[in-house]
This record gives structure tokens, sequence and C-alpha cells, in this order.
């Protein structure tokens, strides 16, 4: 009895090895790729409409200090828009300051907004910026319009763009959804 060789597979012990089998392994693999395939498109179009959002909240917030900053020094400000390649990261503008200091220039050259390559924005108009702060269109518009969308693929088509309205000569800054009916017009 000394020479026996102690075995876990003995005919005894088989039988009582804890283990999963293929089949349950299988199911639980299956089950854990249907609930990837629900979360991650979800995930991602819920990344891409905060980056809409956040980008759209930066414009804003820049415009407000690019009114500050014109009427704090009595310069002017020309806004142009700045054409961004899809898949590429940029400014979305290009500013031209006259009559501010060169910290306040820098600080408004840095502040500009950054195109993530997931969000695209059109724009109606280009402006100025008086130095009492007020917003200078050309073409007796009476608005300036920015629509910020996603880059169209499977997780952004269905979304609608956000706009941001800038009214003139005020510069009050509202946002809203962007609706086709009324394509600059507010």
């Amino acid at each position: 009895e000394e020479n026996k060789i102690i075995s876990p597979f003995n005919s005894r012990n088989f039988h009582s090895i804890k283990a999963f089998t293929f089949v349950e392994l299988l199911i639980v693999t299956c089950l854990i790729g249907f609930l990837a395939s629900i979360s991650i498109p979800s995930s991602l179009k819920w990344v891409y409409q905060t980056n809409q959002n956040s980008y759209l909240n930066e414009l804003a917030s820049f415009f407000r200090l690019l009114r500050r900053e014109t009427r704090r020094w009595g310069g002017t400000c020309s806004v142009k828009l700045k054409t961004i390649t899809p898949g590429k990261e940029g400014k979305g503008f290009s500013v031209n300051c006259i009559g501010l200091n060169n910290t306040s220039r820098n600080n408004l050259m840095t502040a500009i907004p950054n195109i993530n390559k997931t969000v695209f924005q059109e724009v109606s108009t280009e402006f100025d910026i008086t130095p009492k702060g007020q917003i200078s269109l050309n073409n007796n518009q009476n608005a300036f319009v920015v629509i910020v969308g996603g880059r169209h693929n499977q997780y952004t088509a269905l979304q609608r763009p956000k706009c941001l309205v800038i009214q003139s000569p005020a510069g009050t800054v509202r946002t809203g959804i962007y609706s086709n009916m009324i394509r600059y017009t507010y």
C-alpha cells in the first residue's frame, strides 16, 4: 500500500472535480459579446455627443471672453473661420485683434477652442467685435450662427446638430438644436 500512486484522476475522484464545461463557457462568452455589442455603440455615441457639447460650450465662453477683452482694452477683433479637414484637429477660428495688449492677445489666441476629430462646424458669416464689445456683421445680418455636429458615421448619423446663435449688435449668446427648416435665420 505504500507504493500506491495517488492521482486526482482516480476513478473514485474523477467526478468530484469542479470545473466549467465547454458549453457553459460558450454561453458566457456569447452573453459577454452580446452585452458588449449593445454597450460599446451607446458609449461611443455618448462620447461623441459630449465632445460636441463641450466644443459648443467652449465656443460660447470664448466669444464672451473675446467681447469682454475688446471692451476692456478698447480694441477691435476680427473673427474668421478656419477650414479644418475631416479627421484632423485644430483651432476652428482665426482671430486678429488690434488695440489689445500682448498678454490679452496671447490669452485670446490660446483660448480659441480646438475642434475634435469627431466634430464639425459650419459658420454663417465672419464678424468683427468693436471697441464697445458689439458684434458687427457683414451683409446686414442680425445674427451670427455656428452649427456644431458630429462627423457623420454610424454613431452620429441620427443626431441633430447643435447651434450657437450670437445676436448682433448686443452679442447675446444662445444655444439650441439646429433645424433644417430655418437655415441661418433666427
